[in-house]
């Protein structure tokens, strides 16, 4: 939108802000929303993930959040079943996973990981676990990269690093665990922006919605 159209829009808005009303079809619209939004809530999926990106110099930072609702259990509970056995649970981005290892409010853990755009490449990664509980009824967990090597001895800087936040809340019966996800690649070309940048998307919305879901399915069994 040219800069003219722009302000002739801030001006229409401003000569009907007095007179605006709150429309039926605009309520129902927002019952509409909501009762989506408490549908989700409720049926233990996977809360629709969203990111964003970042150019940095030489480089591109991803910033990914997402929630799932885990049923029938308790923060207590999340965190004992994540701390033994300490690797993640099954899903097709981690091919390999063992302890390297314990302390008492951590682990140290070796991830073999695939990432797979138009090829796939994989990585030997080791990542510092840190585990928190500062109530009966929440608790956080942090998960640092401290070793990304791609396997093959290239770096083509596909992945840089890789920070991870977990926050478990209970609500009622069930623990609402939410995830933000933090990595580095470098950086993208400005010519090749506008096809690289949605397809980054697209893989980092998949992989998020996978691993809430392989946890969800994991916490629940």
């Amino acid at each position: 939108m040219t800069r003219l159209a722009l302000t002739a829009v801030f001006i229409v808005i401003a000569a009907t802000a007095a007179a605006a009303e709150l429309q039926r079809e605009t309520l129902v619209a927002w019952s509409r929303y909501i009762a989506q939004a408490e549908t989700r809530l409720h049926s233990g999926t996977v809360y629709e993930p969203e990111g964003t990106h970042v150019a940095v110099p030489g480089g591109t930072i991803y910033h990914w959040r997402g929630a799932t609702l885990v049923r029938g259990t308790t923060v207590g509970e999340v965190m004992r079943r994540l701390r033994d056995p300490g690797t993640p649970p099954p899903q097709e981005d981690v091919l390999e996973s063992r302890v390297l290892a314990r302390r008492p409010n951590g682990l140290r853990v070796y991830l073999k990981l695939a990432r797979t755009a138009l090829i796939t490449v994989t990585y030997h990664t080791e990542h510092d676990v840190s585990f928190a509980s500062p109530s009966p009824f929440v608790a956080t967990s942090r998960s640092v990269s401290t070793r990304i090597e791609e396997t093959g001895g290239s770096d083509r800087g596909f992945l840089w690093r890789l920070n991870s936040y977990w926050r478990y809340t209970q609500v009622g019966n069930d623990v609402r665990v939410e995830l933000e996800s933090i990595s580095l690649s470098r950086g993208v070309p400005r010519v090749a922006r506008p096809a690289a940048l949605p397809l980054a998307n697209r893989i980092a919305r998949e992989s998020m919605t996978r691993t809430l879901s392989s946890l969800r399915m994991f916490l629940e069994g």
